[in-house]
Protein backbone atom coordinates (compact mmCIF):
# COMPACT_ATOMS: atom_id res chain seq x y z
CA UNK A 1 0.00 0.00 0.00
CA UNK A 2 1.43 3.34 -1.05
CA UNK A 3 1.99 6.05 1.71
CA UNK A 4 -0.97 8.43 1.95
CA UNK A 5 1.04 12.35 0.82
CA UNK A 6 -1.17 14.82 2.70
CA UNK A 7 0.89 17.89 1.33
CA UNK A 8 -0.18 17.45 -2.30
CA UNK A 9 -3.32 15.58 -1.55
CA UNK A 10 -4.79 18.61 0.83
CA UNK A 11 -2.19 21.57 1.34
CA UNK A 12 -4.54 23.64 2.47
CA UNK A 13 -5.39 20.89 5.78
CA UNK A 14 -1.57 20.71 5.74
CA UNK A 15 -0.91 23.88 6.70
CA UNK A 16 -3.46 24.36 9.16
CA UNK A 17 -2.17 21.33 11.04
CA UNK A 18 1.73 22.22 10.62
CA UNK A 19 0.81 25.79 11.95
CA UNK A 20 -0.46 23.79 14.81
CA UNK A 21 1.82 21.15 15.77
CA UNK A 22 4.89 23.97 15.01
CA UNK A 23 3.52 25.83 18.08
CA UNK A 24 2.55 22.58 20.25
CA UNK A 25 6.44 21.93 19.68
CA UNK A 26 7.63 25.48 20.97
CA UNK A 27 5.80 24.92 24.08
CA UNK A 28 6.96 21.50 24.43
CA UNK A 29 10.42 22.23 23.39
CA UNK A 30 11.08 23.34 27.04
CA UNK A 31 9.53 21.51 29.08
CA UNK A 32 10.96 18.09 30.70
CA UNK A 33 10.47 14.80 28.70
CA UNK A 34 11.31 11.37 28.96
CA UNK A 35 11.90 9.15 25.76
CA UNK A 36 10.38 4.83 26.13
CA UNK A 37 12.16 2.69 25.00
CA UNK A 38 11.16 -0.90 23.54
CA UNK A 39 12.58 -3.57 26.23
CA UNK A 40 13.16 -6.07 23.17
CA UNK A 41 15.11 -4.11 21.32
CA UNK A 42 16.46 -0.73 22.77
CA UNK A 43 14.37 1.30 20.02
CA UNK A 44 12.97 4.27 21.12
CA UNK A 45 9.40 3.94 20.87
CA UNK A 46 7.78 7.70 21.91
CA UNK A 47 8.63 10.57 23.88
CA UNK A 48 6.76 11.57 26.66
CA UNK A 49 6.10 15.25 27.77
CA UNK A 50 5.97 16.89 31.07
CA UNK A 51 2.51 15.94 32.40
CA UNK A 52 0.27 13.01 33.85
CA UNK A 53 0.20 9.92 31.58
CA UNK A 54 -1.94 7.26 31.93
CA UNK A 55 -0.60 3.45 31.01
CA UNK A 56 -0.35 3.53 27.16
CA UNK A 57 0.17 0.40 24.51
CA UNK A 58 2.62 1.40 21.25
CA UNK A 59 3.94 -0.97 19.07
CA UNK A 60 7.39 -0.60 18.74
CA UNK A 61 8.63 -0.07 14.53
CA UNK A 62 11.71 -1.52 15.00
CA UNK A 63 10.78 -5.04 16.02
CA UNK A 64 6.78 -4.77 15.91
CA UNK A 65 6.66 -6.04 19.74
CA UNK A 66 3.44 -4.67 21.36
CA UNK A 67 4.96 -3.07 24.48
CA UNK A 68 2.52 -1.80 27.83
CA UNK A 69 3.97 1.19 29.31
CA UNK A 70 3.08 1.84 33.26
CA UNK A 71 2.01 5.33 34.14
CA UNK A 72 4.24 8.47 34.29
CA UNK A 73 3.94 11.06 37.00
CA UNK A 74 6.42 13.83 36.48
CA UNK A 75 6.98 15.37 40.17
CA UNK A 76 10.10 16.09 42.55
CA UNK A 77 12.13 14.22 44.33
CA UNK A 78 12.30 15.33 48.11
Amino acid sequence: MAKFNIREQDPQKYSAVKAEQDKLSAICGVQMKIARICPYCGHTVSIVYKGNHSYTQEKCSKCGETVTFPPISFRRSK
